[in-house]
């Protein structure tokens, strides 16, 4: 099974929406990057159930994000505040449209 890191960020965003079981499973495979055998003899459970686990906790985290947009919303903020940076050392006018957009974004 390949690892979307995307779940990493996700988790960060709305981890504390999982139950604390689903949490600590998912932390213990993408952080701590454990394989399912070792979660599995951690946590008492089959192989399968820990996979089960992990799948869920994706497709609950991917779902809040396709509700939320957080991470979305936070990687555009990202983005706005870098080229504003570099627009300040030219045109300090773009910057501040750049600066304004943003601060609307974040009011929305």
């Amino acid at each position: 099974m390949s690892k979307d890191l995307n779940v990493t960020r996700l988790c960060d965003a709305y981890g504390a929406l999982l139950t604390p079981h689903r949490l600590e499973i998912i932390r213990n495979y993408y952080d701590d990057d454990l394989s399912l055998a070792e979660i599995a003899e951690n946590f008492g459970i089959t192989r399968q159930a820990a996979l089960c686990s992990i799948k869920q906790a994706e497709k609950q985290l991917f779902e809040y994000e396709a509700k939320l947009r957080l991470v979305e919303r936070a990687d555009r903020l990202e983005f706005g505040l870098l080229t504003a940076l570099e627009q300040l050392d030219g045109d300090v006018a773009k910057a501040k449209d750049t600066l304004n957009g943003l601060l609307s974004d974040l009011r929305q």
